[in-house]
């Protein structure tokens, strides 16, 4: 009878453990999650500061580059002819793959000019993008 009783005992002290075991991992991939999301939102603000006027996203298919998917109106790029759909194959005359490529080269590249390599329809041209003074 005594070993029956240890028996369940140390069963509800296993059960026990193992709530707070995945408690635990719940609450690091919490963390974890918000974080990386931190993060992207971090480099989003920055690669908005970094082109004005301009928002960018990885390409379709899945590294296909990178695609300029909006941009204002009657900002600097539109004066320069960049349009939504255009792809941006390098920056400074560095070739880009992704965002994430692009975020960090702007991020660590704080000139006030930056040379954009566009693509549209088969057809390669540079434009120079300037920075406003406040944003580098």
């Amino acid at each position: 009878m005594d070993r029956q009783r240890l028996s369940h005992a140390a069963s509800g002290v296993l059960l026990a453990a193992l709530a707070l075991c995945a408690l635990v991992m719940s609450g690091a991939f919490f963390l974890h999650v918000r974080h990386a999301g931190d993060d992207r939102m971090e480099v989003a603000a920055a690669q908005a500061r970094a082109l004005p006027g301009i928002t960018l996203s990885n390409g379709m298919p899945a590294g296909s580059g990178v695609v300029v998917t909006s941009m204002e109106t009657d900002g600097q790029a539109a004066r320069l002819g960049i349009r939504v759909g255009d792809g941006v194959v390098s920056l400074d005359g560095m070739p880009i793959r992704s965002l994430d490529q692009a975020s960090a080269y702007l991020l660590h590249h704080p000139q006030q000019r930056i040379m954009l390599g566009l693509k549209h329809a088969d057809h390669m041209r540079v434009v120079m993008l300037d920075r406003p003074e406040g944003e580098r």
